[in-house]
């Protein structure tokens, strides 16, 4: 066979449809010891400092795959420095060959070309005879084996590549059933969609919120499970929401089951990007679905309509009663002689702290469902607000703020009602004529409020409430005010704490400044 006809059969080794790459580069070792008529053929993987032989054709004492020495003991030692094969006719008398080399191996003949793989030199194809040769080795051959040495290092690299590939299959693999599994087990039902509103996937558990068998679902638009066009603007508002990157949430969003009932749900929707473009690299135009966790909200609603119904009908029926106890108890006060008469103002008295107990009750229902989109608040101005409806409100009682101009908070505007709670606790309970103080401070983190009175220090079963945020059945809501003020700041990305001191009480809220 001609040169081309060799170079021509090179190709056909190394073309797909392919063998593993160590049988191509045998074949190819086989192939080049016959068109060179050379006996010994073999491939090397070199590091810094040695030699590997990984692949072997021939009959040579050292030159054997698994083999290994000093690259300076190498014939390859000079190869992986040229960009052109190395060709030598009779090594006794080269350069290019070290003296160890020649007395290690005792090659006559070497032809070798380097290997490259992801653009490092990684080892070398090579092929030799114990004997010199009697003609230099033409540009055809030299040829031969440099295509032979770029082939076998694009096989490597291709291996390289689809082993890669193989185990980013099975690891995504993995992923997805993980992803699958938690999916299935969780309370929650799990909705994709297209950027067009068309479900691409849904949990099995939407069988049971909804009555469709999940498959039933996919390829069809959104709007399937939507009672009225209203519910659907409400859910293109939200997911253009996501569709800019944001996560969106709704809270008792009506959806239609396939029988035709309706059940209320909380969903959150977040948007799920081109897996192919880096996080820090990501735009809304890279947003590819969009992914809904659904939760059955009915006995939710159910059980908040309920206690709101008891709350509303329990506070109009305190503030009556109690109008009608203290109307009397004042009358009763003004006609009865001194004694009798301080009876009656402790029934006015008691009268007025459970009217005061029902609103700080109604206030808490009116905050519980407010949104917590932050924004940012000078709470100098909440705290001059209120302490000048204190001043006016309890005259014989002593009320200081020691404030900046300014403290700009990134905080909600019902944190003002927390104030209010915490400088009337301060108010009601720091004995008579007690003195307040408010201080105001900004650091880098935080905008910090402190209220101090001089009275008897605060109950263990209202500092209780603050340090674990539950109302306990012995405090049974004399801390309600105290309550309300802690969830009011926590839900406000704010900190509430009752500071250690010798006499009185001092309460601070720290609330984050705008980042």
């Amino acid at each position: 066979m001609d040169a081309a006809t060799y170079r021509a059969q090179i190709y056909d080794i190394f073309t797909p449809p392919i063998e593993d790459t160590e049988t191509q580069i045998e074949r190819a070792l086989e192939l080049g010891t016959e068109y060179l008529d050379l006996p010994i053929g073999f491939f090397t993987h070199i590091t810094a400092d040695r030699q590997e032989i990984l692949q072997a054709v021939g009959d040579h004492r050292l030159i054997q795959s698994g083999e290994s020495c000093p690259l300076d003991e190498a014939y390859c030692r000079r190869t992986i420095e040229l960009e052109s094969p190395l060709a030598i006719q009779d090594a006794n008398i080269s350069s290019a060959i070290s003296e160890a080399a020649i007395q290690t191996f005792d090659l006559g003949a070497y032809i070798g070309a380097k290997v490259i793989v992801d653009g490092e030199t990684y080892g070398t194809a090579c092929f030799a005879d114990d004997n010199p040769r009697n003609e230099s080795f033409t540009d055809a051959e030299q040829f031969f084996v440099e295509l032979i040495g770029r082939l076998s290092g694009q096989a490597l690299e291709r291996q390289t590549y689809e082993r890669q590939l193989a185990q980013r299959g099975e690891r995504l693999n993995e992923q997805e059933e993980i992803y699958h599994a938690v999916v299935e087990s969780s309370f929650d039902s799990v909705f994709r969609t297209d950027t067009n509103g068309i479900f691409t996937y849904s949990s099995k558990s939407v069988r049971d919120l909804l009555g469709y068998s999940p498959t039933k679902l996919e390829e069809r638009s959104i709007t399937i499970t939507h009672p009225d066009a209203e519910t659907t603007d409400w859910a293109w508002e939200k997911i253009s929401q996501v569709l800019n990157g944001e996560p969106a949430e709704a809270r008792d969003f009506p959806l239609e089951t396939k029988s035709g009932e309706i059940v209320y749900t909380d969903i959150r929707g977040v948007p799920i990007y081109d897996g192919s473009v880096p996080e820090s690299e990501r735009t809304p135009e890279d947003i590819v679905e969009v992914q809904l966790m659904v939760r059955d909200a009915s006995h939710r609603r159910q059980r908040e309509g309920l206690i709101s119904v008891i709350n509303r009908v329990l506070r109009h029926n305190v503030r009556n009663e109690m109008s009608v106890i203290q109307g009397y108890a004042e009358m009763l006060s003004d006609a009865l002689d001194e004694e009798s008469a301080e009876r009656a103002d402790l029934i006015y008295g008691a009268a007025g702290r459970l009217l005061n107990l029902a609103e700080s009750a109604q206030q808490i229902e009116q905050n519980r469902n407010l949104s917590a989109e932050l924004e940012s608040l000078d709470i100098v101005s909440f705290v001059d607000r209120i302490a000048s409806e204190f001043r006016h409100r309890y005259p014989d009682e002593s009320i200081t703020v020691d404030a900046p101009e300014t403290a700009v908070a990134e905080t909600l505007p019902r944190v003002e009602t927390a104030l209010f709670e915490l400088i009337d606790n301060a108010a009601k309970h720091g004995g008579d004529h007690a003195t307040i103080g408010i201080k105001v401070e900004v650091t880098d983190l935080w905008v910090v409020v402190r209220v101090s009175d001089d009275g008897p220090g605060l109950p263990e079963s209202e500092r209780a409430v603050l340090e674990t945020g539950e109302e306990t059945p012995l405090g049974h809501g004399q801390g309600l005010g105290l309550w309300l003020s802690y969830w009011l700041v926590t839900t406000a990305d704010g900190k509430i704490d009752v500071l250690e001191s010798d006499k009185g009480t001092t309460m601070e809220i720290r609330l984050p400044t705008p980042r």
